[in-house]
């Protein structure tokens, strides 16, 4: 399957350089990207089985950093007298927690920009609102990537979640998320379905493998180098200058041989583009 990237006229050098960004969250144009709702910490099933199977042991552990309580009655003693609370905590849990899942919710969202990149791709090529946002009004150019290439399955091991290109789910209603249940996947994969139309794909990268990091604010810039044969077509907009033609020309007879050189022309009679091969 070949999924595309759409780049502004200035990004040439994605091609010229064989750099590509892997964005953080946080540069994104959604601002819901990688933050679900996140209900609770725990579930009150999972904070209650564990709070029986540990309570002595937690109690014990604290009165140990109290020795003035053993004033009053040995420790044994003392669990005794408090286990009968033991059964209130779950529910005392969750009653603390809506005050301290807020800044749970923006530590997690800070780690992911500090630490995760993200390559986006779509299965399509001729979208026009796609072409119009991304590309100065069509003036840009589309990079068509072999998503079989051995550059988008880097992954480690089956529990790895970097390294590997991964379809975007759209959905009506917000993610909502326990973190103790969560397969983190609820953060990397789920967009709004306003966005549908982009029918995306992406692949995760840890920013400190980066191999150029520019500086920028409020994030560095994180650039990952990919191998020339990745590139499976160079798309000219409908738009695009003369001198861009020529410079993509060049290159895909150059260090791009095996890519197919393609142009976006008009429909002669829908709202709709026909993407061609360069004669």
């Amino acid at each position: 399957m070949v999924l595309y990237k759409y780049l502004a006229p200035s990004r040439l050098d994605v091609l010229e350089e064989r750099r590509i960004r892997f964005t953080q969250p946080a540069a994104f144009n959604d601002p819901f990207e990688f933050r679900p709702c996140i209900e609770s910490a725990v579930t009150q099933g999972h904070l209650r089985e564990y709070v029986e199977q540990n309570f002595d042991e937690i109690l014990k552990r604290e009165l140990l950093e109290y020795p003035i309580l053993g004033q009053f009655a040995p420790q044994e003693r003392m669990v005794e007298l408090l286990r009968p609370l033991k059964s209130r905590i779950p529910e005392l849990f969750q009653l603390l927690q809506s005050g301290f899942l807020p800044s749970v919710s923006s530590a997690i969202y800070n780690a992911f920009n500090q630490n995760v990149g993200v390559l986006c791709l779509s299965e399509v090529p001729d979208s026009l609102l796609m072409w119009g946002h991304y590309i100065e009004n069509h003036e840009g150019f589309v990079i068509g990537f072999d998503g079989s290439h051995p550059f988008f399955s880097t992954r480690r091991g089956p529990e790895d979640e970097f390294g590997f290109l991964r379809q975007v789910k759209y959905c009506r209603s917000r993610p909502r998320v326990t973190l103790a249940d969560t397969t983190g996947t609820e953060w990397f994969e789920t967009k709004c379905v306003e966005w549908a139309y982009e029918k995306e794909w992406r692949m995760l990268r840890v920013l400190r493998d980066a191999e150029n990091r520019p500086e920028a604010v409020p994030y560095p810039i994180c650039l990952f180098s990919y191998p020339a044969d990745a590139v499976a077509e160079i798309i000219i907009g409908l738009r695009a200058s003369r001198a861009l033609r020529d410079r993509l020309s060049a290159l895909c007879m150059g260090g791009f041989a095996m890519a197919k050189l393609l142009e976006a022309q008009e429909h002669p009679s829908e709202y709709a583009l026909v993407i061609s091969t360069v004669e």
